[in-house]
This record gives structure tokens, C-alpha cells and sequence, in this order.
């Protein structure tokens, strides 16, 4: 599927229907690229190409081999364990300045989940061989790969204790906490779901009824207040406190509640 995004990337990027510009900057704003020289990021740009998909579109499956680091201009994905019965494992959102598939690509192995456009999203294809190439002649840019895929797992550690350890009510708690801007302290913050409420279920690995009762029950705790995807987080304090106590205790307290 992604190869034939790539070869139309290829077949349309090519000429007076390349931006330099665009493509440099969207290279020296993901995190793989911070700090290093503008020297460097010219040359990587030079063999970046552009790809768009459409929402709902695959922009890779599992078991293909990537053609590169993939990198998100503008939109949205998400990555998904595909399950029997067309059920799925939403792992990660990913955005804009956020990229994947740096281990896959740089060991040359298949893709190990799919990545579906969930927004119109363009793409900047970075090919492996200039990525080598710097790993090898610039410190700072094999720092922040090692750091990249170190983060990498860390996440997918964190993801794997959370699913084991934590309730639903938590993890939702931990995301929409997690959304506030770090400086708004504990007054009221306006945030937005970036997703739909049946792809944030999807990465919970609940239903989206469930999702939706869990979010009423966060605004008659008075912790939330709700109009569709707009969410105003009305206690900060209290959201982080149910996304760390023991998942025990959660439940308990809404039990308790549920009682009174």
C-alpha cells in the first residue's frame, strides 16, 4: 500500500512540483533533527519526498517494508495491532512533527502495525540512506535516534503497565490531564479531542459506549465539563489525582459513590 503512496509521492514531487522550503522545514521540526546543523538538514531534504493521504486511507500495513522514516506534515494517524474479526489495537496517535517507523526502516525489517490517516495528512518520506549516513558523521543527530527509539520503548513499556494496571477511568484521566497545557497549573483549561470518541475507545480497548459513560462520569464528579469534542478540564488536580491512585481504590470510590 505505501509503496504506491511513495511512487506517486515520487512522480509528483519531482521538478517545479517540489518545495525545498516546505521540506526542509518540515524536517528540521521533528525531534530526530533538533539542534542539528542547517547543513545536515539541507542534505536529508534534498531526498525527501512529499506523499498525501486521505482520511481513512492505510499509509502503511503490516508486513511491508517502509521505504523510509515517515514523518507527519500536517494530520493525523494512528497506529493499530490489527485483531481477527476486524477488531484493533490502537497503540499511538501520531501528529504533526511526529514521525515513525525509524526502527523498522533503519534494520530494513516489515512494518509491525498498520497506520491509517485518521485527517487529510501529508507525509515526508525520508529514505534510510542519508539517515545513515548522518548517524554516522554527526553526534547530535545519533543522540536524538537514540533517543527517539529509546522513548519508543519506554512508551510501549508505560502503555503495557497501564493496560495491566490501570483502569479505564485512569488511562482516560492520565490522556485528557495530558492534553492541558503544562503552564495552565490547576485553573480551568479548554482542551480538544484530536480523535473521535470510537478511536480513543479503540485505544483504550473499549467499547465506545463505555467511553462515553466514563466521560459523563467525569462531569457529574464535576471534573470535567463537555460540549461534543470540546472538553474543559475544571480540576486538574483532582483528574490527576484518579489517573495515579491505585486502579483498587478507583473503583472502590465509584462504587462508594454509586451507593450514597
Amino acid at each position: 500500500m505505501f509503496q504506491q503512496t511513495y511512487a506517486n509521492a515520487q512522480g509528483t514531487t519531482n521538478g517545479n512540483g517540489r518545495d525545498p522550503r516546505l521540506i526542509e522545514g518540515i524536517v528540521s521540526s521533528l525531534p530526530l533533527f533538533r539542534d542539528v546543523g542547517r547543513s545536515s538538514v539541507v542534505l536529508v531534504a534534498s531526498y525527501t519526498r512529499i506523499a498525501h493521504c486521505r482520511r481513512g486511507e492505510f499509509i502503511a500495513q503490516q508486513g511491508e517494508r517502509l521505504p523510509g522514516v515517515i514523518a507527519i506534515a500536517y494530520g493525523l494517524a494512528k497506529l493499530v495491532l490489527p485483531r481477527r474479526k476486524g477488531e484493533e489495537k490502537v497503540l499511538r496517535f501520531i501528529g504533526a512533527n511526529e514521525s515513525f517507523g525509524e526502527a523498522t526502516a533503519l534494520l530494513d525489517r516489515p512494518c509491525q502495525v498498520d497506520v491509517v490517516a485518521l485527517a487529510d495528512t501529508m507525509l515526508a518520506v525520508i529514505p534510510v540512506r542519508p539517515l545513515k549516513q548522518l548517524q554516522e558523521r554527526d553526534v547530535t543527530f545519533a543522540n536524538n535516534l537514540i533517543a527517539t527509539l529509546a522513548g519508543g520503548l519506554l512508551l510501549l513499556v508505560a502503555e503495557i503497565d497501564a493496560s495491566i494496571g490501570r483502569s479505564s477511568a485512569q488511562r482516560l484521566a492520565a490522556y485528557l490531564e495530558s492534553l492541558a497545557l503544562p503552564d495552565a497549573g490547576s485553573d480551568a483549561c479548554a482542551v480538544q479531542l484530536p480523535v473521535t470518541k470510537t478511536a480513543l475507545a479503540a485505544r483504550f480497548g473499549i467499547t465506545k459506549e463505555t467511553m462515553s459513560r466514563l466521560l459523563r462520569e467525569l462531569k457529574e464528579r464535576g471534573l470535567i465539563a463537555m460540549t461534543g469534542a470540546n472538553i474543559t478540564i475544571l480540576d486538574r488536580a483532582r483528574l490527576a489525582g484518579i489517573a495515579r491512585e491505585p486502579a483498587a481504590a478507583t473503583t472502590i470510590a465509584r462504587g462508594q459513590a454509586a451507593c450514597i
